[in-house]
């Protein structure tokens, strides 16, 4: 695993200057995005107006430089470290988007319209799968002396503190479907057939999230009996590590050393090339024989349900929720798989009416 790939030292006197930068680039560059369209278009456009149609980007970042200007962080040498994790998402996030505009554009759809719907997604989809792992450990954010959390700025709730991890997949992808039927329906848009735009964008960019769990050391599988030869040790920074050594009986997954973690089940890696797998099925063989609008999108949620399923049956982070035996996300994915079949038949039976009526 490689958590942090390096670190960006800004000395202390550069501090201030450079974040006064990144905001007038920042706030400046959209301005100009705005004005330029304005004069493409043959109408004036002033900076009042830019500022206002991007006012979310734009006051959002001057909120956030002023609370870490007001604590006084920029007194001191700032220390940005580069997370392999956050890296992978944004290139997951950032393919799945062109990917899902070409495909809009050679269907005659609105690749504009998915742009603006990618924003909201990104949103519902971090706080979807914050949701959703607070849920499934309630006690550990509202239990007894646990709601609070100290940061960098003070104390504030541990529900806020997304740095001390726990985003969930599932949580995730129900918050950003929601949204997005929302926003489809307000601008009259098919959502079964912009999902199946989509849904590929959603296995590819979950391929490279999954690299980013396994860099980062989260989602670990159970110990490898045997001889596995591709088994993961993780060393005692990773999230897995620190997750054993707090169990009760810790020396059932780390090393006698205690500089690993015993020999685990990739299944970051699992679950992520398994995503590739179906990334490939759905663009190279099933979209282009699609018989029904909603095929695309009811094949990946029957196939991803069975893959996570099979995967979840590798997992060792039972810190995510256990009902019954079996882990939460199990049971979402069975869910998952009866939503997607619902879709599927309901599909396949309009399609047969159709034939049978012409």
């Amino acid at each position: 695993m490689l958590p942090v790939l390096f670190t960006i030292v800004i000395p202390a006197a550069l501090a201030k200057p450079a974040v006064l930068l990144v905001l007038v680039l920042l706030i400046g560059g959209r301005a100009w995005a705005w004005l330029s369209r304005g004069r493409a278009d043959g109408a004036t456009v002033g900076v009042v107006d830019a500022l206002r149609d991007d006012w979310v980007v734009s006051l959002v970042a001057v909120v956030v430089a002023g609370i870490v200007w007001k604590a006084g962080l920029l007194d001191a040498e700032i220390r940005l470290p580069l997370h392999s994790y956050g890296l992978l998402i944004a290139a997951g996030f950032i393919t799945g988007i062109w990917l899902a505009q070409r495909e809009a554009r050679r269907r005659g759809q609105d690749p504009e319209a998915l742009a603006d719907l990618a924003f909201w997604i990104l949103l519902a989809a971090l706080a979807g799968s914050r949701v959703y792992f607070i849920l499934v450990n309630w006690n550990d954010f509202f239990g007894p002396g646990r709601f609070m959390a100290s940061t960098p700025v003070g104390r504030m709730p541990r529900i806020l503190a997304f740095w001390e991890g726990g985003l969930v997949f599932y949580g995730g992808l129900i918050g950003a479907t929601l949204v997005a039927w929302l926003y489809m329906r307000r601008r009259r848009m098919p959502f079964l057939a912009y999902a199946d735009t989509m849904i590929p964008s959603v296995a590819i960019g979950h391929f490279f999230g999954r690299l980013g769990c396994f860099g980062a050391g989260c989602c670990w599988g159970d110990v490898a009996h045997g001889h596995l030869p591709f088994a993961a040790r993780f060393p005692p920074e990773s999230l897995a590590f620190q997750a054993f050594a707090g169990r009760s009986n810790p020396a059932d997954y780390l090393a006698a050393d205690r500089l690993h973690t015993l020999p685990l089940h990739p299944t970051q890696l699992y679950e992520s090339f398994g995503e590739l797998g179906l990334f490939l099925l759905l663009v190279l063989v099933v979209r282009p024989r699609k018989r029904f609008h909603g095929e695309v999108l009811a094949t990946w949620m029957l196939l991803y349900a069975l893959l996570r399923s099979l995967v979840e049956s590798f997992r060792g982070d039972v810190e995510r929720g256990v009902v019954l035996g079996l882990g939460v996300g199990t049971w979402t994915s069975l869910v998952i798989f009866g939503i997607g079949a619902a879709i599927w038949l309901g599909g396949w039976r309009a399609r047969q009416a159709r034939l049978a009526a012409a």
